[in-house]
C-alpha cells in the first residue's frame, strides 16, 4: 500500500521516498477478478457485457496501479508511441514525393536513417540505468528525449527542407524521442507487474490497447491530409503530440524515484558487474550509429552502404555467440535473421503503387487515403483477428511450426503483390483495390501478430534471470537492427535491378525484384529453424533457470567469477 507517501512540489519521488501508484478508495489490492456474466444472462446483460466489462477492467487496472500511472502509459502509448511513431511511417511516402521530391531509394535511404534509435535501444537502457540524468533514472531522459523530438518535428513543420539527408537527421530526433520514451516506459511497467503478479496481463493488455488506438487515429488523418495538402503541414500536429509526454512526467506520474545524495554520478558497480553485456550494447550502438553516418555521408552510394550493414550484421551475430547463452543466442540470430531475409523493398513498391499514369500506365495509381488509411483500418481489425486466431488455435503449437506458417504466409501475401503487378487481377476481372486487400493488407498484419507473439514468449523463456531489463533492451536493439540492415540491402537491390520510380520510370524488373526478396529469400529461414529454434511447445521450459542463469552469468562475467 502506498497511503502517506508523498511527491516533491514537481512530481516526482523525492530522494528517500518511494514511488507511489494511489489505488481506488475503499478497494484493495487484486480483489476485484475479471467480469463474467451471471448466470442465467438475460438480453440485457449481454447488452450490458462490454460496458460492464471495460469498467470491471478499468476499476482492476486504477485499484493496482493508480490514475497517474494510467495517464502517464495511456499519454505514451496512445499518443508518442502510438500516432507519432504510425504517422512517421504513414507520412513517409507522400512526403518523399510531394515535398522533398526524390526516388525511391532516397526515401528508403532515409527512411534506414531515421529508424537508428530503435537499433540503440540497448545502449540507451545502460546509459540511463548506470547515470541518474539530473538524479533521475528515467525521468529526466524522457524530458531531453522529447525536447529534441518536439524540436525536431517543429523543423520539419517550419522550415522547408529540400534534402533528404537533413529530413533523415530531423525524422532521427523524432524516433529517438519514441524509442526513448518507450524503453523507460517499459522498464517501469515491467517493474511495476512483478511487484504485482496477480495482475496478469492487465498492464500488457491496456499499453497494447493504447498503442493500436492511436495507430487508428493516425492512419484515419495521415491519407487524406497528404491527399489534400502538403504532408509537410502533418508535422505540425505532430509538435504538441511529441511534446505532450513532458506534462506527465514533469508531475511525476512516472514515479521515478531520485537517487540519495552522494549516488548522482556513474554507477561504475553496475558497469562492472556484467561487462560483456554492457559492451555488446554500446558496440551495437555504435555500427548503428556508423550505418546512418555512413548513409549520410554516402547517401548515392549504395553498394557500400550494404556492405557496411552487412559488415556490421556479421560482427554483431558473432558476438552474440561469444558473449551470450548460446540458445538466447540461436534463437536471437534466428529471429534477427529472418528479418534480414525479408529484405525491405519498400521504396519500389510503394512508388510503383502510387505511381501516376505517365510512370506506370495502367497502374493501380492508389492515392494516399486508399494506401495509407483504408489499408491501415483493415490492417487494425486483421491484426486483432490475427490475435484472436493464435490464442484460440495456434497457442499450443511449438516454437518451429508458428516460425513455418509464419514465413508461408508472408510468401502466400507477397504472390499477391506479384499478382497485381504482372496485372493478372484485371485479366480476371477483380479492380486492384479490391484485389489488394486480400494480399498484404489483410494478411501481413496477422502474420506480424504470428511473428510478435511467439517471438516474445521464446524471448522471455530464454532472458537469464536478474538480466531481463537489460537483455531485453539489447536483444530488441538486436532485432530492429536486422530491419535496418535488411533496409540496406533492399537499396542496394533496387539499385541493381534498374527500378528507376522517377521520371523516365523504369519498373521493368519489379516482378523479379518481389519474387527473390519476398517469395524466395524468406523460405531459406525454414531450414534454420531445425538449427537454431528449440523443438518446443510454447508452453514447455526451454532451458532450467540454474542452468541458465550460471551459463548467464558465466557468459557476460567472463567465466572467472566465484559466482559463475
Amino acid at each position: 500500500k502506498s497511503k502517506g507517501h508523498r511527491v516533491g512540489r514537481v512530481g516526482m519521488a523525492t530522494d528517500g521516498q518511494e514511488p507511489y501508484y494511489e489505488p481506488i478508495s475503499g478497494q484493495e489490492e487484486g480483489e476485484e477478478e475479471e467480469y463474467t456474466l451471471p448466470e442465467g444472462a438475460g438480453v440485457g446483460d449481454y447488452a450490458a457485457y462490454p460496458y460492464r466489462a471495460c469498467k470491471n477492467y478499468m476499476d482492476r487496472f486504477l485499484s493496482n496501479f493508480g490514475w497517474r500511472f494510467a495517464i502517464q502509459m495511456g499519454v505514451m502509448y496512445t499518443i508518442v508511441k502510438g500516432i507519432l511513431s504510425s504517422v512517421i511511417g504513414l507520412v513517409q511516402l507522400s512526403y518523399c514525393k510531394k515535398s522533398l521530391h526524390i526516388d525511391g531509394t532516397a526515401c528508403q535511404t532515409m527512411g534506414a536513417i531515421a529508424q537508428t534509435p530503435w537499433a540503440i535501444k540497448g545502449a540507451i537502457g545502460v546509459v540511463s540505468d548506470a547515470y541518474p540524468l539530473f538524479g533521475y533514472h528515467k525521468s529526466s531522459y524522457i524530458i531531453v528525449a522529447a525536447t529534441l523530438g518536439t524540436s525536431a518535428f517543429f523543423y520539419l513543420a517550419a522550415v522547408p527542407v529540400h534534402t533528404a539527408s537533413i529530413a533523415a537527421g530531423a525524422l532521427f530526433l523524432a524516433n529517438y524521442e519514441i524509442a526513448t520514451s518507450d524503453l523507460l516506459c517499459e522498464g517501469k511497467y515491467a517493474e511495476l507487474m512483478q511487484a504485482k503478479p496477480k495482475t496478469g496481463s492487465t498492464m500488457v493488455s491496456f499499453v497494447w490497447g493504447c498503442f493500436q488506438v492511436g495507430s487508428l487515429i493516425a492512419a484515419l488523418f495521415v491519407g487524406p491530409m497528404a491527399d489534400a495538402y502538403n504532408p509537410q503541414i502533418i508535422f505540425w500536429i505532430c509538435m504538441p503530440l511529441a511534446a505532450s509526454i513532458v506534462v506527465p512526467t514533469a508531475l511525476g506520474y512516472l514515479a521515478d524515484k531520485k537517487v540519495p545524495e552522494g549516488k548522482e554520478g556513474i554507477d561504475w558497480a553496475l558497469l562492472q558487474q556484467y561487462p560483456k553485456i554492457v559492451a555488446f550494447c554500446l558496440i551495437m550502438a555504435t555500427v548503428a550509429i556508423g550505418n546512418a553516418a555512413i548513409d549520410i555521408i554516402f547517401f548515392d552510394e549504395h553498394m557500400w552502404q550494404a556492405i557496411y550493414a552487412v559488415s556490421a550484421a556479421v560482427l554483431l551475430s558473432v558476438l552474440a555467440f561469444l558473449w551470450l547463452p548460446r540458445q538466447l543466442a540461436m534463437c536471437n540470430f534466428y529471429m534477427f535473421f529472418s528479418s534480414v531475409l525479408y529484405v525491405n523493398i519498400r521504396g519500389a513498391q510503394d512508388f510503383w503503387f502510387t505511381a501516376d499514369e505517365s510512370c506506370v500506365p495502367g497502374g493501380p495509381a492508389f492515392d494516399y487515403t486508399y494506401y495509407n488509411t483504408y489499408t491501415a483500418v483493415v490492417g487494425a481489425f486483421t491484426g486483432w483477428v490475427g490475435i484472436v486466431i493464435f490464442q484460440s488455435f495456434m497457442s499450443g503449437w511449438t516454437f518451429r511450426k508458428l516460425f513455418w506458417v509464419t514465413t508461408v504466409l508472408q510468401v502466400v501475401a507477397s504472390a499477391f503483390d506479384l499478382l497485381i503487378i504482372q496485372r493478372y487481377n484485371i485479366g480476371w476481372g477483380i479492380d486492384d483495390k479490391t484485389f489488394y486487400m486480400f494480399g498484404d493488407a489483410v494478411i501481413g498484419p496477422a502474420v506480424m501478430m504470428f511473428a510478435f507473439m511467439p517471438a516474445v514468449v521464446l524471448t522471455s523463456k530464454l532472458v537469464p534471470k536478474g538480466l531481463e531489463s537489460t537483455t531485453y533492451a539489447l536483444l530488441a536493439g538486436f532485432q530492429n537492427f536486422g530491419g535496418v540492415v535488411s533496409s540496406q540491402i533492399g537499396i542496394y537491390a533496387t539499385q541493381y535491378a534498374n527500378i528507376q520510380t522517377d521520371a523516365p520510370c523504369n519498373f521493368d524488373n519489379l516482378t523479379t525484384l518481389v519474387a527473390v526478396c519476398h517469395c524466395l529469400l524468406p523460405l531459406l529461414a525454414i531450414p534454420l529453424t531445425f538449427i537454431l529454434i528449440p523443438d518446443k511447445l510454447m508452453t514447455d521450459t526451454i532451458v532450467d533457470d540454474d542452468e541458465m542463469g550460471a551459463e548467464a552469468k558465466s557468459q557476460v562475467e567472463g567465466g572467472d567469477s566465484k559466482e559463475a
